[in-house]
């Protein structure tokens, strides 16, 4: 059995792992969890408060903590951000800025990889924001919202023939 550890962004990325990456990878004999980004504690409440990835660092360093506390052999680690809004402190974000969508993802990745220095530490960077994920075949919404059909129509409409994966690259187009 292998487990996977995956820092999500957001609250949408963690259900997503929960409702249906872990379901599926279970047929695989792969256990997944995840937890959002550490952002951050209130030590006199004893609280902490995750979600949003606002800082590279602490990223790094919840995901070296996760790292720590389950450094057993069958256990890898990896992540679930987004392109957009990817703090500047990000390992290789001035080298990947000038480059095209998917150069930049894999410019990030590596640099990602690279600055983590683990072997059982797989970086994922997703070139579009979660939510653009319905933007792939939008009509198919109507199976699940079917008093939705001209909201649904709009997203049909406004995505045209577009690439959705190439829709959130500013504030104005982003999906969410």
């Amino acid at each position: 059995m292998i487990r996977l550890h995956i820092t999500a962004e957001g609250q949408t990325e963690k259900a997503f792992v929960d409702q249906v990456l872990t379901p599926h990878l279970a047929h695989f004999d792969v256990y997944t969890d995840a937890r959002c980004v550490l952002t951050s504690k209130d030590k006199r409440a004893a609280k902490e408060y995750r979600g949003g990835l606002i800082s590279y660092q602490k990223a790094k360093a919840d995901i070296e903590t996760w790292m720590k506390e389950d450094a057993n052999q069958e256990c890898w680690f990896t992540s679930m951000f987004d392109l957009y809004a990817l703090p500047e402190d990000f390992p290789g974000f001035d080298e990947a800025k000038r480059l095209e969508p998917y150069q930049r993802i894999e410019r990030l990745e590596v640099a990602f990889g690279n600055e983590m220095n683990k072997p059982n530490f797989i970086p994922y960077i997703q070139l579009h924001e979660f939510e653009s994920l319905i933007l792939a075949d939008p009509a198919k919404l109507d199976w699940e919202y079917l008093e939705h059909g001209q909201p649904i129509g709009n997203l049909v409409k406004m995505v045209g023939t577009q690439n959705p994966e190439l829709i959130n690259d500013g504030r104005e187009t982003a999906p969410s």
